[in-house]
């Protein structure tokens, strides 16, 4: 008989996230980066020292950050195995996709190779973490659009509800290419006073903690067109409520939003963050979100200097994230 699901307790054991700031290093006493232009790019670390050589010819940017943000995570939470690895792409690969389309017109639709399409695919960052590392197990790639991250959580929730893994890479990533800073700014996405971004955030979750664990994963939750303000503060009360929870309980918030009176208004006392002044706007910065906000948990005094808060432990941070008021999603985190 199928165990019956219950209620984890899931714990983000190790973080890698390569974003505009520095964060994949941490480097202390680094300024905090402000775009002067539309576009923010990542900081990003030497491959070298994580993929080798002769792979990394071949692989796209975001093949690279998220092999690397991979390994990062793991090399924090050293987990024994892993029962699952799930992302969340928007955009995917985009860069090995353009590669692609113009091959099939330089070509004229003759003599392609699969390779070019096996590496434009979405899921190609998953299926390159099970292969570096050795993973036969349940791989899943979301592209759900600016919930894809989230989709890739809850996910991995279900899965350790119906205790089919005891620890699973969830990862987001997407990247920016010329190309698609062209078509952003046709479609005029891109401004200085709101700049798009790129980021890839890796986090090893678990059921079970470690003593450098960084937080508790409490819920998540995506609204799909909410009627007006009040279902959608229904939607957020609900699930607080879900974890004994009250908007008094939040200490930080990061919003998605540029203005913030939603949540200045539910959360009068928690600390707002307007998280995407740092790594800029695109489908999974959520993701970027996620990875701050635990490592502000734990007071870690680099990360409360890049969001310019007290360097303290904060017991419960929720982001909230808005895509032009279709989309509304909710990650909360919590301390251990």
């Amino acid at each position: 008989m199928k165990p019956k699901s219950v209620k984890q307790v899931i714990y983000i054991n190790g973080i890698g996230n390569i974003s505009p700031q520095a964060t994949f290093d941490l480097a202390q006493n680094t300024a905090v980066v402000k775009s002067s232009t539309a576009f923010m790019a990542c900081q990003e670390p030497s491959y070298k020292q994580y993929i080798p050589r002769k792979q990394l010819r071949r692989m796209s940017r975001a093949v690279r950050m998220g092999l690397t943000v991979a390994h990062k995570a793991l090399e924090e939470a050293q987990p024994s195995a892993i029962d699952a690895i799930i992302t969340g792409t928007a955009w995917g690969c985009v860069k090995d996709t353009e590669k692609f389309l113009e091959t099939i017109i330089e070509n004229n639709e003759q003599y392609l190779t699969p390779t070019a399409f096996v590496q434009s695919t979405h899921n190609t960052v998953a299926g390159q973490i099970a292969l570096m590392h050795h993973c036969n197990c349940y791989n899943m790639t979301y592209v759900q659009g600016a919930v894809s991250f989230e989709s890739a959580l809850l996910d991995a929730q279900l899965l350790f509800m119906d205790n089919q893994a005891q620890n699973i890479i969830v990862a987001g990533v997407d990247e920016q290419t010329e190309q698609l800073q062209l078509l952003l700014k046709r479609l005029s996405c891109a401004r200085i006073k709101r700049p798009m971004g790129e980021g890839a955030a890796c986090f090893v979750l678990s059921t079970q903690a470690k003593p450098n664990s960084y937080a508790k994963l409490l819920a998540t939750r995506m609204i799909y067109r909410p009627q007006n303000q009040q279902v959608l503060e229904q939607q957020v009360l609900a699930t607080l409520k879900s974890v004994a929870l009250s908007p008094a309980s939040v200490d930080l918030v990061f919003s998605g939003s540029p203005h913030s009176r939603f949540e200045k208004k539910l959360f009068p006392t928690a600390s707002i963050i307007d998280y995407k002044q740092l790594c800029g706007a695109y489908p999974t910065s959520t993701a970027f979100a996620t990875a701050m906000a635990a490592k502000a948990i734990i007071g870690d005094p680099y990360t409360c200097h890049i969001l310019s808060i007290p360097t303290k432990i904060y017991n419960n941070v929720l982001i909230y994230n808005q895509d032009q008021d279709t989309y509304h999603s909710l990650i909360l985190l919590s301390s251990i």
